[in-house]
């Protein structure tokens, strides 16, 4: 009589690796991804999966079908339940104070009063029993400013982040503390503090100026020596000038020649770049702005993506001739809106000269053109000014 056949088996070493993979969620869960998706004016790209709760709620459904195999696998996959927790539903008595302890990612943002938690509410736990790496906010409620005055106990907290954008309130930048690497949006306040900001471990920041910007009142120093993404958003600068003369090139002078994407939004189109941005940003990769760039960089420099705003900055049909060919490594642009909106994107001579000149033209999505028109069968003739979403 022949031996039965005998499933061999595995260390459970490999089994729990295994269950680790089948519940995984990369980039929900990656703090630093939102330093790579940060993008113009937009401060959550809908697109990504990071923004996505129904990625995790998925991957728990899948846990809770696999836990039901046996009992050891439901014992160990026990640990990893509470890894996103919604502060609103602790609030509501759905999910007990304690869950907070297992969380990695944890969400401020309160759909039932638009985001403002009762003022009289706390949050339940001790600050130094948490191990949150992500703290997203839809505004600046009681429950973030709190959990700011204590952010030098949250030792694993990397990131904050709007998930709606300025409207939502700015974070004080006392919030830059520990191992915080990635900060979104923050107000920088003006020098009557008469304190020096300061941190290395900061990645990625958003800056909304405040309105007392506007009023000739000097902002405090804050140095970031190893800061790589700055966005700065505002309406207009001091005097008249734009954002980028009186506030962005006095900022870069504070900081390490490390930047590699420097995003600049304001309502003010017509001013030019300052060209101080190349000297001080000699390792820019990416360059955002809502303002006209102004003369090209040196031959030497590395920038190799323009980001450009919608809407178009004025004189954008001088574009083509005077800008295109003189970025030396000028490989991609990049619009911050999208192909599908039914909305005037960008003007059908970019699209043109950019396939010239052998320059990737792409959406906020990061869709070129050309992957985009080949999929719905559209072609450019020349005659139309601008590229109509669908």
């Amino acid at each position: 009589m022949k031996d039965k056949a005998t499933i061999p088996s595995l260390p459970i070493e490999i089994w729990q690796t295994i269950l680790r993979y089948s519940i995984a969620v990369p980039v929900f869960f990656d703090p630093d991804f939102v330093g790579s998706f940060v993008l113009g004016t937009s401060f959550v790209d809908l697109s990504s999966t990071w923004n996505s709760e129904e990625v995790y709620w998925e991957t728990e459904r899948k846990r809770n079908k696999i836990s039901r195999v046996c009992k050891r696998w439901k014992n160990y996959l026990t640990q990893f339940q509470h890894r996103f927790v919604r502060m609103e539903d602790i609030r509501r008595g759905t999910l007990q104070p304690e869950v907070l302890k297992h969380a990695i990612r944890i969400s401020l943002n309160s759909r039932t009063d638009g985001g403002i938690f009762d003022q009289t509410w706390q949050c339940p736990m001790d600050y130094h029993d948490l191990s949150v790496e992500i703290i997203t906010f839809a505004v600046v409620n009681r429950v973030l400013e709190e959990m700011i005055l204590h952010v030098g106990a949250l030792k694993h907290l990397v990131t904050v982040h709007s998930e709606t954008g300025s409207e939502s309130g700015t974070i004080p930048i006392m919030a830059i503390s520990g191992p915080l690497r990635h900060l979104h949006p923050v107000q920088v306040p003006d020098s009557s503090s008469q304190n020096l900001f300061t941190s290395e471990s900061l990645v990625s920041l958003t800056i909304d100026l405040p309105a007392c910007f506007f009023a000739n009142v000097e902002i405090s120093p804050c140095r970031f020596p190893n800061l790589q993404t700055l966005r700065v958003l505002g309406t207009k600068g001091r005097g008249g000038t734009s954002i980028a003369a009186s506030f962005v090139v006095p900022f870069l002078c504070q900081q390490a020649p490390g930047i590699k994407r420097l995003y600049i939004y304001e309502k003010q189109k017509e001013e030019l770049l300052p060209y101080e941005i190349w000297d001080l940003c000699p390792h820019l990769e990416i360059i955002g702005i809502s303002i006209m760039p102004g003369p090209p960089p040196p031959t030497s420099h590395p920038v190799s993506e323009f980001v450009f705003s919608y809407p178009l900055p004025r004189y954008q049909g001088q574009l083509e001739t005077s800008f295109f060919p003189f970025w030396p490594h000028l490989k991609t642009i990049t619009t911050d809106a999208s192909w599908n909106p039914i909305v005037l994107i960008c003007p059908v001579p970019w699209i043109l000269r950019s396939q010239q000149l052998g320059i990737r033209f792409q959406d906020a999505h990061r869709v070129s053109w050309e992957e985009y028109s080949t999929k719905r069968d559209l072609s450019l003739d020349g005659e139309s000014e601008w590229i109509i979403g669908p």
